[in-house]
C-alpha cells in the first residue's frame, strides 16, 4: 500500500540508493511512475507493506517501509 512518505513514522525501515548525479525531470518522473507501481503492488507473505517513497534533490530514491503493520521478508 502506497502511502505518503512523510506519513511514515520515525522509525520506519529505509532503503537509499543515491546517483552519482543528478536526475534529469524525464528521469524523476520515470522513478516515481515505477516506485509509485511497485510499491501499490509490494506484499510479503500476501500482506500488503505500508510503503512510501521520495526522490530528494533529484539525486536519491529513497524508500521507507512501515514495519509496524508488516515486515519486509525474503519473498517480499
Amino acid at each position: 500500500m502506497l502511502v505518503p512518505f512523510d506519513s511514515l513514522p520515525d522509525h520506519a525501515r529505509i532503503w537509499i540508493y543515491p546517483s552519482n548525479r543528478k536526475f534529469s525531470e524525464q528521469e524523476v518522473a520515470l522513478v516515481k511512475s515505477r516506485a509509485t507501481e511497485f510499491l501499490t503492488q509490494w506484499t510479503a507473505h500476501g500482506s500488503e507493506l505500508m510503503a512510501g517513497f521520495d526522490v530528494p534533490y533529484d539525486r536519491f530514491i529513497v524508500i521507507g517501509l512501515n514495519q509496524d503493520q508488516a515486515a519486509a521478508s525474503g519473498c517480499s
